[in-house]
């Protein structure tokens, strides 16, 4: 089993779904469901004010969610491209491979109606050390981006994991649907926050 096929599981009238807890983000700017067994990191170490950092130290499986300028010349259908590539340029990954895109994922992400919305789900292998003298490891990256252009805002949900070399296709197709649903779970409440900042 992978870290993320190991999620507690209920039984629901649609099949075994995984137990997630609503979490506020950015002050309740934001929701969404977290799988059981997440850390809070920003109560052990900094955490950059534009991200909020979730991880399970058991498995590797860390939840991050980022809050970008709106870049206006990556196109709406190119974004999550854009910020996937980006991150492997980020962590000096020395393969990238993309397994699956959806340029418009409004049916996934019903929290943000209006919105333009992609997903992207591939992996890097980069270094386990900063200092990239380590041993090379293969790493999920399942990432959404959600584009809230009225404050000028480029959002990163991501979900990054280590996996095996030898992951089987059903495996991987589990923890794409586990992703499409903590997606689902992702909600909007208030865009105050911004405004605010804008303002000031």
């Amino acid at each position: 089993q992978t870290p993320m096929s190991k999620m507690e599981t209920e039984s629901t009238g649609a099949g075994s779904e995984a137990k997630l807890k609503t979490v506020g983000l950015y002050g309740g700017t934001f929701e969404i469901g977290m799988p059981p067994g997440i850390l809070d990191c920003s109560t052990i170490r900094q955490v950059p004010n534009h991200q909020e950092f979730y991880a399970n130290t058991e498995t590797g499986m860390n939840i991050i969610t980022e809050i970008n300028e709106f870049n206006g010349k990556v196109a709406d259908d190119k974004a999550s491209e854009f910020y996937f590539h980006n991150l492997a340029k980020d962590t000096y990954a020395k393969e990238v491979k993309i397994i699956t895109e959806k340029k418009d994922a409004k049916e996934n992400m019903p929290g943000c109606k209006g919105l333009a919305t992609s997903f992207i789900i591939g992996d890097h292998v980069v270094n386990q050390r900063v200092d990239n003298k380590g041993a090379e490891m293969r790493v999920r990256v399942h990432m959404a981006v959600v584009r809230i252009k009225e404050v000028k805002a480029d959002m990163l949900i991501l979900i990054s994991l280590p996996i095996p070399s030898n992951l089987s296709n059903n495996e991987g197709k589990k923890m794409a649907e586990q992703f499409l649903q903590l997606l689902k779970t992702f909600k909007i409440n208030s865009l105050a926050v911004f405004k605010e900042a804008a303002s000031k």
